[in-house]
This record gives C-alpha cells, sequence and structure tokens, in this order.
C-alpha cells in the first residue's frame, strides 16, 4: 500500500482561471443619460453586484472569500473556485473563513509564551519517545520532514540537513496518535485550555471546508465531513529559531524539508516573516516562494485527499526555507500553527463517486480495516493500528522522528 504513495502520479495539471475578470458590465458604473430613476431603483443591490469570490492571488495562489459559502450567497461558486485551486496548487488562501482573526492572534501569543519557556519547562510536557505518537513537545533536531518512509534513509538526510525546529502538538485523548501530553498544572496556566479551544475551533474550520470539496465535487455536502469526526487530528505549534540564513542556504541545516502532508487537509496559520514555498505545478522541482497573507488561512490538500479524489486534487510538496531574498545574517523566530484534518483511521476510504469512470478508472484500491492487527513497531507491541486508513500517516509520522 505505501508504494502507491511513493509513486504517486505527476502533479495534476490543468490550467486555472480563477482571477474573475472585470469588465464594464460588472462594475456599478455610472448611470446612462437616458436611466431614470425607476430604472436605478431596480438595479441589484451594491454589496450584490460588488461582491468577489476570488479577491486576488499570492504567488500565483488563489486568495478566496468563503464567507460566501458560509451564507449560502455563493456557495456553488466558491467552492469551485477552492476545488480549482487545489487541483492546480494543491493550496487555497482562504479569508472570512469563520474564525476571528483576534482569536488565531491569541493562539499565537500562547504558543510565543510557550516555546519562551526554558527547555527544562517545556520538557515538562515531552513527546513520549514512541514514533508515531503525535502528543507533547519535540525540541529541536529531533524530526525530519522528507517524502521518505525508511527510517533509515531519514536518519541519514537528518544527519546531513537537520531541521531546526521545535514543536507541541496536541489533539483528542481518544485517538491512535495518542493521549496528551499537557504542562503540569500550574505551569503556564491558560495555556492547555488555550490549545484545546483552539483545537475544536478549527475542527470547525475544516467540516465548513470538507463541505465546499464535497460540493464542488458533485457529492453531498456532509459526504466528507462525515468521516472526520475529529477524532484523529493533531494541532500543531511550531517555531523556527533564528539561525545563520548562510547555513540555510548552503543547506547545511533547513526548516522543513520538502513534503506532502499525510491526511486529508491542513489548515496552516502563519506569522509574517515568511519562508514557505511550494513546487511549481508547471516544472517539478522548482519551488516558489508563498508568502503569508493578511487575515487569510493558507489550505492544503494532503495525500490522502489525493487519493480520495483519484488524484483529481494536488498534494503537493512545499518546504520552509530562510524569508525570501535573505541570504546573510541572522533569520528571524518564525511562528506558524498547522492543524492536520485526517479521516477516522477506522475508516474505509475508496475514491469518491463521480471521479472515476469507464475512460478514468480507479487508480488505488480501497483502504480497508483488517480483521488482524498490522505491527508497525514490533518492539512497543501494546501500540497496534487494525486498519490501513491509518497505516500511512502513523509510518509517515515515524518516520520523522529520531531513532
Amino acid at each position: 500500500m505505501l508504494s502507491i504513495f511513493r509513486n504517486l502520479p505527476a502533479p495534476f495539471r490543468r490550467s486555472l482561471s480563477l482571477r474573475r475578470k472585470t469588465t464594464d458590465s460588472s462594475r456599478p458604473g455610472t448611470p446612462q443619460q437616458t436611466s431614470t430613476n425607476e430604472t436605478a431603483a431596480q438595479a441589484p443591490a451594491p454589496l450584490v453586484a460588488e461582491r468577489k469570490v476570488v479577491l486576488g492571488e499570492a504567488a500565483g495562489i488563489p486568495i478566496i472569500d468563503f464567507s460566501g459559502f458560509l451564507d449560502d450567497t455563493a456557495k456553488d461558486e466558491v467552492a469551485k473556485a477552492v476545488i480549482e485551486s487545489f487541483k492546480r496548487w494543491g493550496f487555497v488562501y482562504l479569508k472570512n473563513f469563520g474564525l476571528p482573526t483576534e482569536q488565531v492572534d491569541e493562539m499565537f501569543n500562547w504558543s510565543k509564551q510557550f516555546f519562551a519557556q526554558p527547555r527544562e519547562v517545556k520538557m515538562l510536557a515531552p513527546h513520549p519517545g514512541i514514533p508515531h505518537i503525535n502528543r507533547g513537545y519535540i525540541p529541536p533536531g529531533i524530526e525530519k520532514f522528507t517524502q521518505s518512509n525508511d527510517s533509515e534513509e531519514v536518519a541519514e538526510i537528518r544527519h546531513k540537513e537537520p531541521d531546526v525546529i521545535e514543536n507541541f502538538s496536541c489533539g483528542h485523548d481518544d485517538s491512535i496518535l495518542g493521549k496528551n501530553i499537557w504542562l503540569p498544572e500550574g505551569v503556564l496556566p491558560g495555556f492547555n485550555e488555550a490549545c484545546q479551544q483552539f483545537y475544536w475551533k478549527c475542527y470547525g474550520v475544516e467540516i465548513s471546508i470538507l463541505k465546499a470539496i464535497a460540493v464542488a465535487l458533485g457529492l453531498p455536502e456532509d459526504y466528507l465531513a462525515k468521516s472526520h469526526s475529529g477524532r484523529d487530528q493533531s494541532l500543531r505549534l511550531m517555531h523556527y529559531p533564528s539561525v545563520p540564513a548562510q547555513k540555510l542556504v548552503d543547506g547545511e541545516i533547513s526548516r522543513i524539508g520538502a513534503h506532502s502532508d499525510f491526511s486529508s487537509i491542513t489548515l496552516l496559520f502563519q506569522d509574517d516573516v515568511g519562508g514557505l514555498e511550494v513546487e511549481n505545478p508547471d516544472r517539478p522541482g522548482e519551488f516558489i516562494s508563498v508568502p503569508p497573507v493578511p487575515r487569510a488561512v493558507l489550505v492544503n490538500a494532503g495525500d490522502f485527499m489525493q487519493r480520495w479524489s483519484n488524484d483529481q486534487i494536488r498534494s503537493a510538496l512545499h518546504r520552509v526555507r530562510a524569508p525570501p531574498g535573505m541570504t546573510d545574517g541572522m533569520t528571524p523566530d518564525r511562528y506558524s500553527i498547522p492543524y492536520f484534518c485526517s479521516t477516522d483511521f477506522d475508516l474505509t476510504v475508496d475514491c469518491l463517486p463521480g471521479t472515476y469512470s469507464e475512460t478514468n478508472p480507479k487508480k488505488y484500491e480501497p483502504i480497508t480495516v483488517r480483521a488482524t492487527p498490522l505491527i508497525l513497531f514490533p518492539a512497543v507491541v501494546e501500540h497496534r493500528i487494525y486498519c490501513q486508513a491509518g497505516e500511512y500517516i502513523t509510518q509517515r509520522l515515524a518516520s520523522l522522528y529520531h531513532k
């Protein structure tokens, strides 16, 4: 099954025409001399006439006003714009997506407070050392993001070019990804609760986006959402410490190496430092700097969504480098908050209806529940995965972690 993901087809390529063409007829223009007050009164309300779904672009990736989907005033138009961006780029910016900027800023403040603690304080909520468990604090130099599932190969890459990041992950206590590992009571009061609250706020955004994807694919609105109960998601706070920019340029260290995400979609909140790069869909192997957009969340599709959509949706490679144009001096600290959205691991995942036909057959077999357990890590027999739906994600997580 893993070979399927290692050998994903070349990026799905389609021309994208998402920028709304502005013509004189679409602008609220000056009335003709022959217009009357009665005619003017019959004209559409200005707010309706002026509404745009695609607000612009950043590095070619559309910036979409998602409010039209949430309030039902432009549901189909927004859904179409989202899916077309996913098909070409694997990424899309969303504004007015249902989570106030003030609440995002508050979570960044908590993140900065956590990472400002001494190492010994952060280690009071330590990652347990079990590779596929995605909970607790991981200091710099432990993880290495690549496309490889081979832990030996990842270890070699990590030795040559370590990722200089630290992170803290949390989620649902009933997930196969592990129970939460919090700071002890009284240490950074309010932090644990803030993480939990933000987790569920992100889940609400996730469900809305999954509904938009379903609508765009001609499926019942809740078709994808009902496969995401919120149990197997992960919220991750990430801090990229200041490092010499020249070392990033020379490849001695990295912030995050090129990789695709594992699951359905990812919500990425980021500060204004920059450094994120996405693979050019027209030139594989070439990366484009993707800037932060104020008051927007950057959403990308993961490997499972590409598989689910029979390769209609693209899971794009991306990485983090030095801020654009910076080749010397010390990079500023960078903070980001990704929220990884996964299907429930105990579900069967098959290519979505409408994504295959006699002339375009399924590229993947269904992922089904196994009757016998698959032990990913024989040395840790108490941690078993009983379904293939979770196998890929847990093995990818395991390969990141320092052996």
